[in-house]
């Protein structure tokens, strides 16, 4: 904007909210219930992927190479070899990444939701989330992923370079990342303590990003302006 002539001074960024008290950690009997319910062993590294990353609204063959599926599905294949590994899908056309994990004998799960808020329950049954994108606008799935206390793996993308700290509250891998993928998700997977840090100053992290302090700063820093 700048550089097309906007002048500075008029310009807020606000990030993306999250609705604190819909997406927040399970306990660990809802953590048991959700991955029994979905049929998911006990011995399997879960890695979550929840968007569209297919193109057009129907099975979604044809992968939106924006939203990375086949970097998903290169990292799930290359975790395969050197551990039991399953994947948790939601959102729609997700046909191309679910031809890829039966291709390589991943199992997986696909759950098309009626409301984008029954999302949340699904973060519950995760060991780590994976945002593989070459192209992001937020993604919220970095919020949600924080408040649910799920480690996380992303690009950088989007907002993610102006909330998140990698390898303090969050890992951020370079677009196309394979190798960097696959070594920090093997590194949540074995470092407990790792892990925990992780899960414990991403909660720290996202308490900043709760709607009702993004409302403020709409309030304050755009809308006061011209009261």
């Amino acid at each position: 904007l700048i550089r097309l002539g906007a002048s500075e001074e008029k310009i807020v960024v606000i990030p993306l909210g999250i609705n604190l008290n819909l997406f927040r950690p399970a306990s660990p009997n809802e953590r048991t219930r959700m991955r029994a319910s979905i049929g998911i062993p006990s011995d399997c590294l879960v890695v979550g992927s929840f968007q569209k990353d297919g193109n057009g609204w129907g099975e979604g063959l044809e992968p939106k190479l924006i939203k990375g599926p086949d970097l998903f599905c290169d990292v799930l294949e290359r975790l395969a070899q050197r551990r039991k590994v399953f994947a948790l899908l939601t959102g729609p056309a997700r046909g191309y990444v679910k031809r890829r994990l039966i291709s390589a004998g991943i199992p997986f799960s696909h759950h098309f939701l009626k409301k984008a808020d029954d999302v949340a329950a699904y973060y519950h049954a995760l060991d780590l989330y994976m945002v593989t994108s070459r192209v992001e606008g937020g993604p919220k799935a970095i919020l949600e992923s924080l408040a649910c206390g799920i480690p996380l793996i992303t690009t950088k993308v989007g907002m993610v370079a102006d909330v998140l700290s990698d390898g303090i509250d969050s890992c951020i891998v370079p677009i196309d990342g394979i190798d960097e993928f696959v070594m920090a998700a093997s590194r949540i997977a074995d470092d407990q303590s790792f892990r925990m840090q992780l899960i414990r100053n991403g909660l720290n992290k996202v308490k900043s990003y709760d709607w009702d302090i993004m409302a403020e700063k709409y309030e304050k820093e755009i809308y006061s302006r011209f009261l």
